[in-house]
Protein backbone atom coordinates (compact mmCIF):
# COMPACT_ATOMS: atom_id res chain seq x y z
CA UNK A 1 0.00 0.00 0.00
CA UNK A 2 1.52 3.16 -0.87
CA UNK A 3 2.07 6.27 1.71
CA UNK A 4 -0.74 8.01 0.20
CA UNK A 5 -3.51 5.33 0.43
CA UNK A 6 -2.14 4.28 4.00
CA UNK A 7 -2.95 8.44 4.62
CA UNK A 8 -6.21 8.30 3.04
CA UNK A 9 -7.72 5.41 4.61
CA UNK A 10 -6.23 6.87 8.36
CA UNK A 11 -8.25 10.11 7.25
CA UNK A 12 -11.33 8.20 7.32
CA UNK A 13 -10.55 6.26 10.21
CA UNK A 14 -10.20 9.72 12.35
CA UNK A 15 -13.43 10.56 10.61
CA UNK A 16 -15.51 8.43 11.81
CA UNK A 17 -14.03 8.63 15.27
CA UNK A 18 -14.55 12.19 15.30
CA UNK A 19 -18.18 12.26 14.23
CA UNK A 20 -18.46 9.79 17.71
CA UNK A 21 -16.76 12.14 19.81
CA UNK A 22 -18.76 14.77 18.76
CA UNK A 23 -21.57 12.99 19.60
CA UNK A 24 -22.98 13.20 16.06
CA UNK A 25 -22.98 8.95 15.60
CA UNK A 26 -22.92 6.49 17.86
CA UNK A 27 -22.41 2.38 17.74
CA UNK A 28 -22.59 1.72 14.07
CA UNK A 29 -24.77 4.52 13.06
CA UNK A 30 -23.60 6.84 9.81
CA UNK A 31 -20.64 6.16 7.23
CA UNK A 32 -18.05 8.28 5.97
CA UNK A 33 -16.42 8.02 2.16
CA UNK A 34 -13.25 10.12 0.83
CA UNK A 35 -12.58 10.39 -3.26
CA UNK A 36 -8.85 8.25 -3.74
CA UNK A 37 -7.33 7.71 -7.17
CA UNK A 38 -9.25 5.06 -9.09
CA UNK A 39 -12.26 5.52 -6.85
CA UNK A 40 -13.96 5.94 -3.12
CA UNK A 41 -13.03 5.01 0.48
CA UNK A 42 -15.88 3.76 2.66
CA UNK A 43 -16.26 2.87 6.00
CA UNK A 44 -17.51 -1.09 7.03
CA UNK A 45 -20.42 -2.46 7.59
CA UNK A 46 -21.33 -2.54 10.86
CA UNK A 47 -18.29 -1.58 12.66
CA UNK A 48 -18.60 0.57 15.44
CA UNK A 49 -16.06 3.82 14.85
CA UNK A 50 -14.20 2.92 18.07
CA UNK A 51 -13.34 -0.18 16.64
CA UNK A 52 -12.58 0.85 12.93
CA UNK A 53 -8.88 0.48 12.08
CA UNK A 54 -7.48 1.48 8.29
CA UNK A 55 -7.48 -2.53 7.25
CA UNK A 56 -11.45 -2.26 7.75
CA UNK A 57 -12.06 0.32 5.19
CA UNK A 58 -13.14 -0.40 1.57
CA UNK A 59 -11.89 0.85 -1.50
CA UNK A 60 -14.67 0.61 -3.86
CA UNK A 61 -14.23 1.13 -7.30
CA UNK A 62 -16.15 4.86 -9.18
CA UNK A 63 -18.72 2.57 -9.89
CA UNK A 64 -19.19 1.32 -6.40
CA UNK A 65 -18.03 -2.45 -7.00
CA UNK A 66 -15.39 -3.55 -4.99
CA UNK A 67 -12.49 -5.53 -5.52
CA UNK A 68 -12.77 -9.31 -3.54
CA UNK A 69 -10.76 -9.71 -0.13
CA UNK A 70 -12.54 -6.94 1.59
CA UNK A 71 -15.09 -6.53 4.34
CA UNK A 72 -18.56 -5.63 3.39
CA UNK A 73 -18.99 -2.30 2.98
CA UNK A 74 -21.58 0.03 4.21
CA UNK A 75 -25.05 -0.43 3.52
CA UNK A 76 -25.26 3.33 2.31
CA UNK A 77 -21.72 2.49 -0.39
CA UNK A 78 -24.81 3.89 -3.30
CA UNK A 79 -24.98 6.96 -1.72
CA UNK A 80 -21.49 7.62 -1.29
CA UNK A 81 -21.38 6.39 -5.13
CA UNK A 82 -24.00 8.97 -6.22
CA UNK A 83 -22.77 12.00 -4.62
CA UNK A 84 -19.05 11.89 -5.76
CA UNK A 85 -20.20 10.96 -8.59
CA UNK A 86 -22.73 13.70 -9.27
CA UNK A 87 -20.28 16.59 -7.44
CA UNK A 88 -16.54 16.71 -9.03
CA UNK A 89 -16.27 19.78 -6.89
CA UNK A 90 -15.85 17.53 -3.53
CA UNK A 91 -14.13 14.66 -2.20
CA UNK A 92 -15.93 13.79 1.24
CA UNK A 93 -18.74 12.65 2.16
CA UNK A 94 -20.41 12.53 6.16
CA UNK A 95 -23.20 10.65 6.90
CA UNK A 96 -24.66 11.05 10.55
CA UNK A 97 -27.69 10.07 12.60
CA UNK A 98 -27.42 13.06 14.37
CA UNK A 99 -30.01 13.89 17.16
CA UNK A 100 -31.32 17.34 16.56
CA UNK A 101 -31.04 17.56 12.58
CA UNK A 102 -32.41 14.06 12.58
CA UNK A 103 -35.74 15.01 14.52
CA UNK A 104 -36.30 17.70 11.73
CA UNK A 105 -35.49 14.98 9.54
CA UNK A 106 -38.28 13.17 10.79
CA UNK A 107 -40.73 16.22 9.97
CA UNK A 108 -39.14 16.20 6.57
CA UNK A 109 -38.79 19.76 7.46
CA UNK A 110 -35.74 22.19 5.59
CA UNK A 111 -33.72 24.10 8.23
CA UNK A 112 -34.23 28.02 7.60
CA UNK A 113 -31.57 30.25 7.80
CA UNK A 114 -32.67 31.27 12.00
CA UNK A 115 -28.97 31.91 12.02
CA UNK A 116 -26.34 33.04 9.39
CA UNK A 117 -24.65 29.75 10.15
CA UNK A 118 -26.66 28.12 7.14
CA UNK A 119 -23.93 29.93 4.57
CA UNK A 120 -21.27 27.56 5.78
CA UNK A 121 -23.25 24.54 3.48
CA UNK A 122 -23.85 27.18 0.61
CA UNK A 123 -27.46 27.55 0.41
CA UNK A 124 -29.90 29.92 2.33
CA UNK A 125 -32.11 26.50 4.03
CA UNK A 126 -30.92 22.92 4.67
CA UNK A 127 -33.32 20.95 2.45
CA UNK A 128 -34.87 17.99 3.45
CA UNK A 129 -34.52 14.35 0.51
CA UNK A 130 -37.47 12.67 -0.15
CA UNK A 131 -37.70 9.03 1.68
CA UNK A 132 -36.77 6.10 0.56
CA UNK A 133 -35.38 3.11 2.21
CA UNK A 134 -32.00 3.38 3.21
CA UNK A 135 -29.12 1.78 1.13
CA UNK A 136 -31.40 1.89 -2.42
CA UNK A 137 -30.32 3.31 -4.98
CA UNK A 138 -33.71 5.13 -5.14
CA UNK A 139 -32.33 7.05 -1.71
CA UNK A 140 -29.22 7.64 -3.03
CA UNK A 141 -30.85 9.45 -6.22
CA UNK A 142 -32.99 11.50 -3.94
CA UNK A 143 -30.23 12.72 -2.06
CA UNK A 144 -28.25 13.89 -5.04
CA UNK A 145 -31.61 15.58 -6.27
CA UNK A 146 -31.93 17.39 -2.80
CA UNK A 147 -28.41 18.16 -2.49
CA UNK A 148 -28.33 19.57 -5.75
CA UNK A 149 -24.56 22.30 -5.26
CA UNK A 150 -24.96 22.75 -1.58
CA UNK A 151 -23.19 20.82 0.89
CA UNK A 152 -25.66 19.80 2.85
CA UNK A 153 -28.61 17.65 3.43
CA UNK A 154 -31.48 15.91 5.62
CA UNK A 155 -32.71 12.83 4.67
CA UNK A 156 -36.33 12.29 5.51
CA UNK A 157 -36.91 9.76 8.68
CA UNK A 158 -33.50 8.92 8.66
CA UNK A 159 -30.38 11.39 8.75
CA UNK A 160 -27.98 14.08 7.52
CA UNK A 161 -25.73 14.34 4.39
CA UNK A 162 -23.14 17.03 4.28
CA UNK A 163 -19.97 17.18 1.72
CA UNK A 164 -16.84 18.66 1.26
CA UNK A 165 -13.69 19.27 -0.27
CA UNK A 166 -11.92 17.66 2.47
CA UNK A 167 -13.32 15.23 5.61
CA UNK A 168 -12.31 17.75 8.00
CA UNK A 169 -14.25 20.30 6.20
CA UNK A 170 -17.67 17.67 6.16
CA UNK A 171 -17.19 16.98 9.54
CA UNK A 172 -17.10 20.49 10.49
CA UNK A 173 -20.13 21.07 8.60
CA UNK A 174 -22.48 18.56 9.92
CA UNK A 175 -21.73 19.88 13.71
CA UNK A 176 -22.92 22.89 12.71
CA UNK A 177 -25.79 21.97 10.69
CA UNK A 178 -26.41 20.23 14.03
CA UNK A 179 -25.92 22.96 16.18
CA UNK A 180 -28.29 24.91 13.83
CA UNK A 181 -30.86 21.81 14.12
CA UNK A 182 -30.86 22.37 17.90
CA UNK A 183 -30.79 26.42 17.79
CA UNK A 184 -33.93 26.05 15.51
CA UNK A 185 -36.08 23.44 17.62
CA UNK A 186 -35.59 26.08 20.89
CA UNK A 187 -36.50 28.77 19.11
CA UNK A 188 -39.28 27.25 18.25
CA UNK A 189 -40.19 26.56 21.90
CA UNK A 190 -40.30 30.23 22.85
CA UNK A 191 -41.84 31.98 19.65
CA UNK A 192 -41.97 31.99 16.21
CA UNK A 193 -38.08 32.68 14.92
CA UNK A 194 -37.14 35.29 12.43
CA UNK A 195 -35.45 33.78 9.14
CA UNK A 196 -32.96 36.03 7.47
CA UNK A 197 -33.36 36.64 3.95
CA UNK A 198 -31.27 34.84 1.00
CA UNK A 199 -29.83 37.95 0.41
CA UNK A 200 -28.05 38.54 3.57
CA UNK A 201 -26.88 35.00 3.44
CA UNK A 202 -25.40 35.34 0.41
CA UNK A 203 -23.57 38.76 2.24
CA UNK A 204 -22.31 36.16 5.00
CA UNK A 205 -21.21 33.69 2.83
CA UNK A 206 -18.62 36.75 0.87
CA UNK A 207 -17.70 36.83 4.43
CA UNK A 208 -16.90 33.89 4.94
CA UNK A 209 -14.46 33.65 2.24
CA UNK A 210 -12.18 35.67 4.09
CA UNK A 211 -12.77 34.51 7.49
CA UNK A 212 -10.03 33.39 10.08
CA UNK A 213 -6.39 33.00 8.86
CA UNK A 214 -5.44 32.46 5.33
CA UNK A 215 -5.73 28.57 4.19
CA UNK A 216 -7.75 27.32 6.94
CA UNK A 217 -11.04 27.43 5.61
CA UNK A 218 -13.99 29.55 6.38
CA UNK A 219 -15.12 30.05 9.99
CA UNK A 220 -17.92 30.59 12.24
Amino acid sequence: MSDAAAHARAEVVAAAQRLGMLGLNWGTAGNVGLRVSGGLLVTPSGVPAEELEPDLVVALRPDGTAPPGQPVPTSEWRLHSAVLAARPDIAAIVHTHSIEATAFACLRQPLPAVHYVVARAGVSEIPCARYATYGTQELADNVVDALDRGGACLIANHGVLTVGRSLDAAVALAADVEWLAAVYRRTLTVGEPVILPPDEIDRVAEQFTSYGQPGCGAGR
